[in-house]
């Protein structure tokens, strides 16, 4: 039995433009509905960025872009947090009374995604933030801290061995220059402060 080309031809291309224009059928807007998912529901819609401050922290600590925030910080706070704090960092630098940010737009900048609620990567990130105390969340408020302190001995337990030494290797430059620092200093500025200067010792 010898099959019709054209017949044949002719049901292909009608299964194709039927499949083609089948959202034609649909109700009007009920196609779009479809293709494009719900919008994300966060516990706050939008956060209040503000600087948590800490006179001990801002002046020794570690930027959030420094690179000891982001070789060892990383592996303790995980980083979804730490590109979150290193974002806020650099808008508290330009806005420092603080800002405001939409969610769900900070999770597509950070790559999470669109997914919302309490268990998604986004609202996880700033639990874990808060969890370090690096953040402290008060409803739609976020304090968030400037400076980074150093790893404690119980987080550096928990990393990798190799960490643990570029760590302590850090430590020991910082050490070092801190003590070719110290030599260096002329004689005056070594005296204490709080001495007066004997008479002898001024110039004539």
């Amino acid at each position: 039995m010898t099959t019709n080309p054209k017949s044949s031809g002719t049901s292909a291309s009608g299964s194709s433009h039927d499949a083609a224009n089948s959202s034609d059928i649909l109700p009007a807007g009920q196609a779009s509905q479809r293709s494009s998912p719900p919008d994300p529901v966060f516990p706050e819609s939008s956060l209040l960025i503000r600087s948590w401050p800490d006179t001990v922290l801002d002046e020794l600590g570690h930027d959030p872009r420094s690179n000891y925030a982001e070789r060892f910080w990383v592996c303790v706070v995980g980083p979804s947090c730490y590109l979150a704090l290193r974002r806020f960092a650099e808008q508290l630098d330009r806005q420092p009374q603080g800002f405001e940010i939409a969610t769900g737009d900070l999770a597509l900048e950070l790559g999470l995604g669109a997914k919302g609620g309490r268990h998604g990567p986004m609202w996880r990130a700033i639990e874990r933030a808060c969890h370090f105390r690096l953040a402290h969340r008060q409803g739609a408020l976020l304090a968030v801290r400037r400076r980074f302190p150093p790893l404690s001995s119980r987080q550096l337990k928990r990393m990798p061995d190799h960490l643990v030494a570029a760590h302590d290797q850090w430590q020991a430059e910082r050490l070092a220059l801190s003590k070719r620092k110290t030599i260096a200093l002329p004689h005056e500025a070594l005296r204490p402060r709080n001495v007066a200067s004997a008479p002898g010792d001024r110039a004539a």
